[in-house]
Formats: structure tokens, C-alpha cells, sequence
């Protein structure tokens, strides 16, 4: 092992002494690119000076496989420092830095095998890379230059669409004022209208509900009537058998016409409709209106019209209202019927009469009444309020026909304010891919991208979609932006985080999705082409960046 150390030492010396005679180089240790050049050259007395300036140590001690410095910047050549960086001069090819664990680690890892001790054998493949890489680069610009004729449209068309958005948003901006003006008007109409309405439909309220009241008490007067004349039929009835016969209203005093103290059967007839007898419904439509105002005045409840005064016999008047003043009442007359004609009669009557009454729920009194439908129609309004009524809809309606115009054109200035608030690239050439959707099929998903709006995925047998994230911003480094996109926010994983997609851009003549993979849970990346990303300039200026360091 210290015999290959030495080894390594001299080679590394050599090396340095090697790049310090090549014509038109920079002298500089093994491991060191030319940018850095300078920082390692030795001071006059031979000292150099770590990069951290921690240190100052003999320049000689540079590359001697110890690790002075704390920073491991005195060891570019070696792997004495683990954080230091060794640099591939690849000279014919591309240069590249790599970790200086990989030195003499047996493992040749630049192309000219400067990493490795000549024993390992490492071949110089810089030539055979380099014409390979030239080829490739050469395919590439002669794709970014075809490319960057459909970038070109796409810029003139993303800055059409970015005047047109522009000259959209001041016709709406003139509009609305319009709309608010007209709105304001429309709104007095509406108000002065439904004022109008107000005040005529309250007063048909209040006749409405005076006829109503009148309508109520019309329609309950014929059925207390019934009721009335169903409960005296019961009580005239005095056999149960259905019928109120004539001898059956001769008990009743309230019916003595004539006020001679007798009901005759001729006053019995009159009162029946001139018939011997009666059922229910014959009594209450024809017996009981002729009852009823006899025994309101038998009871004092209701006074005939007087007739004219007329000069008469005192003594006659005083016999003509004397049978008024001694006139029985309904429960006198039931007292007479029980202590007159009826006799040992008495208590099998009022059984009779009992046991009717006991029944009489059963079998009801009256007539059932059917069920009414209960439904909502609109009122008959009176032809002015009517009027007044169509005014207000209309006014209503022409109010909010405005509101409705105004409510899409705050949608639409909307759309305008989110598309400019997005970044759309320097020349907007990315603004035609808004409003696109591209798909990418594997064994189990059908993918689909559309550019900044979602990511999402579907199982292709079938199902849910699942969004894998929201257009969120571009994260590409550097000069590079626009080759990277985020998408966040998407749907939570089982038991994990919320899903987020990362789309790595690349040149392409046509716009698709060339692979997605999930590397890392609920984090997927989309591999997507797109002529938008065919910047020719910047592809010529990091090539000659590349051919100036090679």
C-alpha cells in the first residue's frame, strides 16, 4: 500500500509537470479544471494557501495523499479527502468532476483514465465518446433548429392569444360598467314595481279574506242546520222507526199555530209538507225549515215582523198572547208526552230513547263529508292587480337577466386574471399548451397531462380518476426554468402524503408524454416533448459553452 501511495505521488507530480510543459496550459496540479487554475499556483516562497483559508502549507504538500486542509482542497488528485472533487480532463470528449472516493478506487471512471494509476490498465476512449457525442449534438441542433420553426409559430400565436386576452379585458372592463349602470336602473324599476305589486296584492288580501270569512260562515250555516234538524228528527222520532209521523209532532206545543192549545193534525200536516210522514232527509230539506222559525219564536229567539197598529179589544189582545206567555218549552212538552196519551207507556219510551242515544255515535248524524284535495293554485287576482303583478315580473326578470350578464363577465375577467397571472415563458410560447390534454398509456394506468391546469391518472380497466397534482409553478434551475414543472396538491395517498407529479420537458417536434414513473411514493414524474422547448439559441450558446471547454 505505501509503495502504491509513492507511486501515486510521483504520478501525480509528473502530471503536474506534464500539464505545465503542454503548450498553451495552465500549469496545475493533477485533479484541477482550468477554471481553477489560478488558486493553485505556489506563492514566492513556495507556500500555498488553502481554499478556505484556514491553512497555509507548502506547495509541495499538494496532492501528497494527506489531507491538510479542512476543506480537502489540497488533495484535488487523491482520494485523501473524502469531500474533494477530482476533475476529468477528457481531453477530445466532455469534462466532468467526480467524487474523490472514486479515485484509484480501480474503477476507471474518466474516459482518458486520468483517475486511475496506469496499472489498472484505464484505455483513452475521449476520442471515440467525443465523435459520438458530436453526432448526437449534431442530431440534436438539427432537431432544435426544425424545432424552433414550430417554437416560432407557437410564440406568434402565444402573443396573439396574449393581445387578444388583453383587448378582451378592456371590452369587458367597458362592458361591466355598462351592465352596472344599467343594473342600478333596472333595480329602481324593479323596486317601484314590486311597491306597486305590495300595496295591490295586500289589498286583495284583505277583500280575500273578508270574502272568505263570508264564504265560511255561508258554508257552516247549512251544515248547522242539518245538524239541527238531524238532532229534532231524533227527538220527534219517538218510535225509532225512521220516520217522524204526524201524531208525532202533535205533542210538540211549540207547533200550536193557532194557539188554541192543540196541534191539529192539519197544523202536523202543514208542517210535514202536507204528507203523513217523513224520513231524514225529507225532514231536514223540507219539515225543519218550517220547524225551526216556529220554535224560535216559541222561544222567544226570534220576533216576527209586527203587523200595522190596529185599534182592537184590549181583552182580545190579552187572549191572544196568552197562550204565547204560557207556551211550553221542548222539555215541558217532552213531560206532557210522558204524562198524556202515552201513560204506562212512559219508561219503555225513554229506554228507547236512552238506548238511541247511546248509539247514536255509531251511526252518526248527518251526511260524511268527502276529502277535499288540498292544492295550491295561484290566486284570481282582479285585472289591475293582475297588471300590476305581470309589471313586477317583468321588472324582476329584466333585473335579473342583468345581474346574470354581469355574473358572466366577472367569470370570464376571471379566466383573463388567471391566465396572465401564469407564466407562459418569456415570448409565451407555452401559452398554446394551456387548455391541452395529452395521455400516456402503461400495463395498469392511462395517464393524462394537461398543461397548467392537472396531472391525473385512471386505471385502464376501469375506475375513478385519481389527480396527481395541480399546476403549481416552473422549477428548473437556473437558466434551464423552463424545463421543469410542478404540480402539487393532488389527491392523499393512503396513510401518505398528498400526490405531486414533476414533468421533465423536453425538445420535440410534436407535444406528448414519452414515459411516467413514480420513483419515490405518491411522487410521479412525466417524461413530455414539446417543440415549445426548442430554444435554438440557447442550445447553440451551452454547445459552444461546451466546445470552449473542450
Amino acid at each position: 500500500m505505501r509503495r502504491a501511495n509513492i507511486q501515486f505521488i510521483l504520478l501525480a507530480l509528473l502530471s503536474y509537470g506534464s500539464i505545465a510543459a503542454q503548450g498553451g496550459e495552465v500549469p496545475r496540479p493533477r485533479g484541477v479544471s482550468l477554471a481553477k487554475a489560478a488558486l493553485y499556483q505556489p506563492r514566492p516562497d513556495g507556500k500555498w494557501s488553502c481554499l478556505d483559508g484556514s491553512k497555509t502549507i507548502p506547495f509541495a504538500q499538494v496532492n501528497d495523499d494527506y489531507c491538510d486542509c479542512a476543506d480537502g482542497s489540497d488533495e484535488p488528485g487523491t482520494s485523501a479527502c473524502p469531500q474533494s472533487q477530482f476533475h476529468c480532463i477528457n481531453k477530445g470528449h466532455q469534462s466532468i468532476d467526480i467524487p474523490s472516493s472514486q479515485v484509484q478506487d480501480g474503477i476507471c471512471d474518466c474516459c482518458d483514465g486520468s483517475d486511475e494509476l496506469p496499472i489498472v490498465g484505464c484505455g483513452n476512449t475521449c476520442h471515440e465518446l467525443g465523435a459520438a457525442a458530436a453526432v448526437q449534438r449534431r442530431n440534436e441542433a438539427e432537431l432544435y433548429v426544425r424545432g424552433a420553426v414550430k417554437r416560432q409559430e407557437m410564440i406568434t400565436r402565444g402573443k396573439q392569444m396574449k393581445a387578444d386576452r388583453s383587448a378582451r379585458r378592456s371590452e369587458l372592463n367597458a362592458r361591466i360598467k355598462e351592465q352596472e349602470a344599467l343594473k342600478a336602473e333596472k333595480e329602481q324599476l324593479k323596486r317601484n314595481a314590486e311597491a306597486l305589486e305590495s300595496e295591490a296584492v295586500e289589498a286583495f288580501k284583505e277583500q280575500q279574506r273578508e270574502l272568505d270569512a263570508e264564504t265560511a260562515q255561508a258554508e257552516q250555516e247549512p251544515q248547522q242546520m242539518r245538524q239541527e234538524a238531524t238532532l229534532s228528527f231524533v227527538r220527534y222520532d219517538a218510535n225509532k222507526d225512521g220516520f217522524v209521523e204526524v201524531t208525532e209532532l202533535m205533542v210538540d206545543m211549540n207547533l200550536d199555530s193557532d194557539r188554541n192549545g192543540v196541534v191539529t193534525v192539519e197544523e202536523a200536516k202543514y208542517f210535514l209538507d202536507e204528507r203523513d210522514r217523513v224520513d231524514l232527509d225529507a225532514f231536514v230539506t223540507l219539515a225543519w225549515p218550517r220547524i225551526k222559525p216556529q220554535k224560535m219564536v216559541a222561544e222567544g229567539l226570534f220576533q216576527p215582523p209586527e203587523p200595522p197598529v190596529v185599534d182592537a179589544d184590549p181583552q182580545a189582545e190579552v187572549q191572544s198572547t196568552e197562550p204565547i206567555q204560557h207556551q211550553p218549552t221542548d222539555e215541558q212538552a217532552d213531560m206532557e208526552m210522558g204524562a198524556g196519551e202515552h201513560g204506562d207507556e212512559d219508561e219503555d219510551t225513554e229506554d228507547e230513547e236512552d238506548q238511541y242515544d247511546d248509539e247514536e255515535p255509531d251511526v252518526g248524524v248527518g251526511e260524511a263529508t268527502p276529502d277535499v284535495e288540498t292544492t295550491t293554485s295561484a290566486p284570481n287576482y282582479d285585472p289591475e292587480t293582475q297588471r300590476l303583478i305581470e309589471q313586477a315580473n317583468e321588472a324582476r326578470n329584466a333585473f335579473d337577466e342583468v345581474e346574470r350578464h354581469i355574473r358572466e363577465i366577472e367569470h370570464e375577467v376571471k379566466e383573463i386574471d388567471d391566465q396572465e397571472g401564469k407564466d407562459y415563458g418569456l415570448n409565451e410560447e407555452w401559452a398554446v399548451l394551456d387548455g391541452e390534454c395529452y395521455t400516456f398509456e402503461d400495463r395498469e394506468y392511462v395517464y393524462t397531462l394537461c398543461p397548467f391546469d392537472r396531472a391525473s391518472q385512471k386505471p385502464r380497466n376501469g375506475g375513478a380518476e385519481t389527480t396527481l397534482g395541480r399546476w403549481d409553478q416552473w422549477i428548473g434551475e437556473g437558466d434551464n426554468k423552463y424545463s421543469r414543472q410542478k404540480y402539487a396538491n393532488g389527491a392523499a395517498c393512503w396513510n401518505g402524503p398528498q400526490r405531486s407529479a414533476l414533468i421533465n420537458i423536453k425538445c420535440a417536434l410534436e407535444p406528448r408524454i414519452t414515459g411516467v414513473s413514480e420513483p419515490n411514493r405518491c411522487e410521479y414524474y412525466f417524461e413530455f416533448e414539446t417543440p415549445a422547448a426548442c430554444d435554438s439559441e440557447a442550445f447553440k450558446a451551452a454547445d459552444q459553452n461546451q466546445h470552449d471547454e473542450l
